[in-house]
């Protein structure tokens, strides 16, 4: 089965909003082996989406649609979609029953435009929305079958879960048994990473790779297709082994988890607690901690010493240190973790200093340092380690990074001394 994504919406088109429906459901349909044939986006306009239809038509079985089914004049999708299948818009029943139940719990009142949502192009099959009011529905034209699912993300998400995939998995007939492995790390570029695993994956028809970085993270993904579970788990197993073998300390997780998840794992599973010190992150790394369910046993919280007033009086920092060494330099970071420990009475301390940009940092020592220059250090069993980092990119682009760098800096660190505790 051949599948091909349109999305809706004129903010998408424009760059104002990032799509982040087709993603996810490409994803989800190629680990189930269907061939995701293309993705096309379309602005608020009826001719357009008729147009991208067309041509969808004559590649794809399947068409899924996600957005534009909503209740504004701008919200386009059924009355497009109606028009290119030669049929008309039809009223369902227990769409208009469901829009007033929900829209009444909620306002306690009626809203006429919402009423649109009820209607459906004739013929179709409904898709309930159980959280929202915007039903979905599947038609048929010619050979080729449409799917439209509201944009609201976690509505989408819901109604290809409960409804959509199933659907997809009865009709088709051709699921392939699909076996998947996911290795993320940290630290090694993508081109370095990707020629060490050359070496060991040798893609063919039914063996394939893929790596993907994110903020300094680079994932390897490996597929296999077509073999039995056993079979596949073995071979799957050795690649893994010798991935793992290849690349050593930069691998952090042989799952698909966040770093800061499994420095959680780490903290929680030794019983030891952490306390953090930022400056260019500005609480970046404390908020991606806390992220994770259950960090509150751990993590005992953070100061985002942003200016040098608050890492003197709050951390300690001396101030003849911050002129000596200037604000962004080992000797600043480590103080900085030492003082975050003894402050909040925790067990471990990380700290993290540099400089996001686009300019440099006041002070005569700082301002010769570049931007994307950023210390790491830790304090464990009052040993006191910094590590050095230079990144690029935009402001935003060097904190994400630099957060990520913090926490897997954390990670190395601990690593043969929790034990010590």
């Amino acid at each position: 089965m051949k599948i091909e994504l349109v999305s809706i919406g004129s903010e998408l088109v424009c760059g104002q909003i990032r799509d982040s429906n087709a993603p996810l459901i490409a994803s989800k349909l190629t680990e189930l082996g269907f061939k995701v044939v293309n993705h096309t986006i379309a602005s608020d306009n009826s001719e357009e989406l008729k147009f991208s239809l067309q041509a969808a038509s004559e590649r794809a079985d399947l068409i899924i649609i996600t957005g534009g089914i909503g209740p504004t004049n701008d919200d386009i999708t059924r009355e497009a979609v109606a028009d290119f299948c030669n049929v008309t818009l039809v009223t369902d029943e227990e769409s208009v029953n469901h829009i007033e139940e929900l829209i009444g719990s909620i306002h306690n009142q009626k809203y006429v435009n919402c009423l649109k949502q009820a209607k459906i192009p004739e013929g179709s099959i409904v898709i309930h929305n159980a959280t929202g009011t915007a039903h979905g529905f599947l038609v048929n034209v010619s050979k080729t079958n449409i799917v439209c699912l509201p944009g609201v993300h976690m509505e989408m998400v819901q109604m290809l879960e409960d409804w959509v995939i199933p659907y997809i998995l009865r009709e088709s007939g051709e699921r392939k048994e699909r076996y998947t492995r996911v290795i993320n790390t940290f630290g090694m570029s993508e081109s370095v990473l990707d020629e060490k695993v050359q070496r060991i994956i040798k893609p063919d028809q039914y063996l394939s790779y893929s790596t993907l970085v994110k903020n300094g993270i680079v994932s390897i993904r490996t597929t296999l297709c077509n073999t039995g579970e056993i079979k596949a788990n073995s071979i799957l197993d050795n690649i893994e082994e010798e991935i793992c073998r290849e690349l050593g300390t930069y691998v952090y997780s042989k799952r698909e988890e966040t770093l800061e998840s499994t420095i959680s794992e780490i903290f929680t599973e030794n019983a030891i607690t952490l306390a953090v010190a930022e400056s260019c992150t500005g609480g970046l790394v404390s908020n991606l901690l806390t992220n994770v369910q259950g960090s509150s046993a751990f993590f005992l919280g953070g100061i985002v010493s942003y200016s040098n007033k608050v890492k003197e009086n709050l951390l300690n920092v001396s101030e003849k240190l911050i002129k000596k060494f200037g604000v962004i330099s080992a000797e600043v970071a480590k103080a900085m973790a030492s003082g975050a420990r003894e402050r909040i009475q925790a067990d471990i301390g990380l700290a993290i200093t540099g400089i996001a940009g686009p300019t440099g940092v006041e002070g005569s020592v700082d301002r010769k340092r570049p931007v994307g220059l950023v210390y790491v250090a830790t304090a464990i069993n009052d040993d006191l380690e910094c590590k050095e980092y230079r990144f690029f990119g935009s402001r935003v682009d060097i904190k994400r990074r630099a957060a990520n760098a913090a926490l897997n800096t954390l990670r190395l660190s601990l690593s043969g001394k929790v034990a010590k505790q």
